[in-house]
Order: structure tokens, then C-alpha cells, then sequence
């Protein structure tokens, strides 16, 4: 071939040797990147099995452990955890932390816990409202120890005493917010007022305990003995209302009187009221029942006859503790479940559960105590993510409930026995799908790129094998144009 198509050949198979070098330089370098690639896929996939998550001791299926994922919702829940602790949560200002329904249940109720636990569906009222006796017994009882723990008794408020059952309201007027009860009074014939009393045997006037007492005869200066009773305005000084027809033995210690039935008692133990005529009426019974007539009068048992007034009065809440204020809404579940079954208009179908109803106290008086706070996405309460981060970055506290010193104790993410970090299973099944995936995808690249190679170097070959001909060509032509040219 002539000189100057030789040298264009020339020209051309060496850029295309330069192109194909450069091309297996780039795909040595995609090559490289895969490796890169690689070893971070690698790394990712390492990560993803150590890969931990926290979750909650729930139960055991014969001797295997139960877990659950951490959330708000599973910890705090009602006997969510297998060792039956209650969990609360609270904020970094120490404010429980509740959902929205136990929000406005405690906002319904204002302080009211018998409400708080209706707006949930619950009562604390544990007796069978059908059944009359125990029902008022019960009642009775709730509100005896409710009172004892404030200092009174149903037997000494206000001069007033024993509950009848014949409630009339418990939101009127001035009661209302408050149980009302009823109490009685009649008046003597000189027109003062006696208190009346009630048992489960009708109203009764109370008796005086009589008494032995010495007093100074004015006449002669002799020291005689008497018997006699101090009332209420009596009791203290040395005053007493004598009883003439009463003896009383100093050597045995006893009192003579003659009963109802004209018999001579001798007894240890005697008491005595005052009739509406002025008589004392004496008796070994402490209580003078009244007995209902046909004219809506009563009479006592010397036969006077007396006209008996109801009046209804308050039983409001007079404590300053927890424990004072939980015994009187306690009397105040069992007198209004037993009232609100005898009026169809009222009657309501709440549950009484003695757990729930613990558990629900234990948050009413930790919110009561400590302020309550919720939260703006109730869907967070069900997130674990969420609840560990808020956990971790002391936004968020854990306390359980100690049975032993009746209150909330602080606990932690990391020491509490409920609680363990466990290999997240879940997110290793994805991570390996994930892995698997796009180290196939690298192998497959690997392949393209070599075969890419394969084929670069077999054309770099062939245009070696040329450029070397083509060399040798030019060569030969200019050695023998030199030899024409110096012959």
C-alpha cells in the first residue's frame, strides 16, 4: 500500500487501541466498585443480624417464655405482663401519660373517681343490690369505716345518727354531688326536740346509763348515795338527773327497779330516758323503740305518743388522705348501686371487676397526684420505635406499682425484669431477602463486565496483530526509499 495510506491506517488502529484501553480501564474500575459495593452490602448485612429490639415478658406457653414487642399500649395495659405488675408512664415534668379515654373519663369525673370509673364502663359497687339485707348491711358497714377513719361514726354525726335507706336524692339542691340521708327528731311536751335513732328495728329513743353517785344531804350534812343519769349537757360536771324510784346496792353493786310488768329487778346494768311527761322510763335495754300507730303517730314503751319528723341531711366527704377519700367513694359506689336498682329511670349496667377496678385507681390517683399529659398521635401508643426513643432519650419515664409500699416505683428500660433486648428477628429475615438480592445483583454485573473484558481484549489483540503489520510495512517502504534515493 502507498506511504500515506499506510500512515492514515497507522493512525487509525492506534486510537482504536487508546478507545479500547480506556474502555477496560473504566470497566476495571466498575469492576472495583463492586467490590466497594460490596463489602458495604456486606457490612449492612453484619449490622442487620446483631440487629436487637426490646421487648415484654407476657406469658408462657407450657414452660416456653411469651414476648411482645414494646409499645406504651402493651406495657401499661391490664395484666399485660406476665408477672401481673401495672406499668405507668410518665413525661420528663413527672405527668402520667394516658390515652385519650382515660383523659376525659378523669376530665368527666372532676375529682370523682365513682365517675371517672362509670365513664369507663366500671363500678366499684361489689354487693347484690337484690338482695336487701346484705345490700344495707354492706352499706352500713362501708360507711361506719369511712367515718371511724375521719374520727365520727354513723351513731355520733352531728347529733344525728343511723342511716335510713329511704334515700331522696343524691343530686338536689343543696346536696348536690353528695349522698343524702335521712334522719328523724321528735319533740316532748314541753315542746324540746329528742333525737331519734334508727336500727333495723325502727326508730328509738336512747337510754341514759344510770348511775351510782354520792351526793351531800342539805338538811342533816350526811353523805347519801343516789341514782341518777347525765345527758349530753350534763356530762362533765358534777350534775345528774335522779332517778327516785331506783335503788342502788353499794356492797353488790347492783340497781333495784320495778320493770313493766310490776316485778322487783335486781341488775348490774341499768338505763333510763325521760318520757315526754317528765317520767323516767327505766330499763335494762339501752334502746326505747318507738312503735308505728294507725294515725301515723308513734309510741314509746311507756305509751307516749309522739309525732316523728324526717329530715334529710348530707354525708359529705370530710377526709384529707387517699385512703379516707377511696373508703368514702367506696360507701358512696355500693349506696347509690343499691338506690339506682330500686328506680328503673337510673339503673345502669356497669361492670364491677375488683382487678380493673384497682388497676383504674391506681392511674386516677397517680393523675391526681402528678398531673396527666397525652399525646397528639394516639398511633405513637402502639409504636415501638417511638416508645424505646422516648424512652432512651429521657423523654419518657417507667414506674410499676408496688404492692408493698402502695405507690408507683421508678424503674428502667434496662434493669426492669419485664423488659429484654432480644435479636429482632424479623428485621434478620428481611435483612438476609435484602442481602441475598443485591449480592445477585452484583454477580450479575460481574459477569457482564467480564465478558465485556473478554471482548475488549480479544479486539485489542486483533489491533496489535494489525498496528504491528502495518508498522512492519512502513518500515520496509521507507528502508527502500532510502536505497533508491542513495543509489
Amino acid at each position: 500500500m502507498g506511504m500515506a495510506a499506510s500512515q492514515a491506517r497507522l493512525l487509525s488502529i492506534t486510537a482504536r487501541l487508546s478507545n479500547n484501553e480506556m474502555e477496560q480501564q473504566s470497566i476495571a474500575y466498575s469492576k472495583q466498585r463492586l467490590s466497594d459495593n460490596s463489602e458495604q452490602i456486606n457490612n449492612a448485612y453484619l449490622e442487620a443480624l446483631n440487629a436487637t429490639k426490646y421487648q415484654v415478658l407476657t406469658g408462657y406457653n407450657g414452660s416456653e417464655a411469651s414476648y411482645a414487642d414494646l409499645t406504651y399500649n402493651q406495657l401499661t395495659g391490664l395484666n399485660s405482663v406476665a408477672n401481673g405488675k401495672q406499668y405507668l408512664v410518665k413525661d420528663n415534668k413527672g405527668q402520667v401519660l394516658v390515652t385519650s379515654a382515660i383523659q376525659k373519663a378523669y376530665e368527666a369525673g372532676n375529682g370523682d373517681f365513682n365517675i371517672f370509673l362509670k365513664e369507663l364502663g366500671y363500678t366499684q359497687a361489689s354487693i347484690d343490690v337484690t338482695n336487701h339485707t346484705a345490700s344495707e348491711e354492706a352499706i352500713h358497714n362501708a360507711w361506719d369505716e369511712y367515718l371511724a377513719s375521719v374520727g365520727k361514726s354513723i351513731d355520733d354525726m352531728d347529733s344525728q345518727h343511723i342511716l335510713n335507706f329511704d334515700y331522696t336524692s343524691f343530686s338536689n339542691e343543696s346536696f348536690d354531688g353528695y349522698v343524702t340521708y335521712n334522719t328523724a327528731y321528735t319533740t316532748d311536751v314541753n315542746g324540746q326536740t329528742i333525737d331519734l335513732y334508727k336500727d333495723s328495728n325502727g326508730y328509738y329513743k336512747e337510754r341514759y346509763l344510770l348511775q351510782a353517785f354520792q351526793t351531800e344531804d342539805p338538811t342533816t350534812g350526811e353523805i347519801i348515795t343516789q341514782v341518777g343519769y347525765q345527758t349530753e349537757t350534763q356530762e362533765g360536771t358534777d350534775e345528774y338527773t335522779t332517778v327516785n324510784d331506783v335503788t342502788y346496792n353499794t356492797e353488790t353493786g347492783t340497781f333495784t327497779y320495778t320493770n313493766m310488768d310490776g316485778e322487783e329487778v335486781e341488775t348490774n346494768v341499768l338505763y333510763a330516758d325521760t318520757d315526754a311527761s317528765g317520767n323516767a322510763l327505766v330499763s335494762e335495754e339501752q334502746k326505747n323503740y318507738l312503735t308505728w300507730q294507725n294515725n301515723n303517730t308513734y309510741i314509746d314503751e311507756g305509751g307516749i305518743s309522739y309525732q316523728v319528723t324526717k329530715e334529710s341531711k348530707a354525708l359529705n366527704y370530710e377526709g384529707t388522705t387517699t385512703a379516707q377519700r377511696e373508703l368514702y367513694d367506696y360507701a358512696v359506689a355500693l349506696t347509690e348501686a343499691y338506690y339506682n336498682n330500686s328506680n328503673s329511670s337510673t339503673t345502669t349496667t356497669l361492670t364491677y371487676d375488683a382487678e380493673t377496678v384497682n388497676y383504674y385507681k391506681n392511674i386516677f390517683n397517680a393523675m391526681s397526684t402528678n398531673g396527666y399529659t397525652t399525646t397528639d398521635n394516639e398511633t405513637n401508643l402502639k409504636d415501638t420505635d417511638w416508645f424505646v426513643e422516648q424512652l432512651k432519650s429521657g423523654a419518657l419515664t417507667l414506674a410499676y406499682y408496688s404492692t408493698t409500699d402502695k405507690s408507683f416505683v421508678n424503674t428502667t428500660l434496662n434493669s426492669d425484669e419485664s423488659i429484654t433486648e432480644k435479636e429482632d428477628s424479623a428485621a434478620m429475615v428481611i435483612a438476609e431477602q435484602v442481602y441475598q438480592s443485591q449480592m445477585d445483583q452484583l454477580e450479575s454485573q460481574d459477569k457482564q463486565f467480564d465478558l465485556q473484558l473478554n471482548k475488549l481484549e480479544s479486539e485489542h489483540n486483533a489491533l496489535q496483530t494489525e498496528y504491528d503489520s502495518v508498522k512492519s510495512v512502513i518500515s520496509k517502504n521507507v528502508e527502500k526509499s532510502f536505497n533508491i534515493f542513495n543509489a
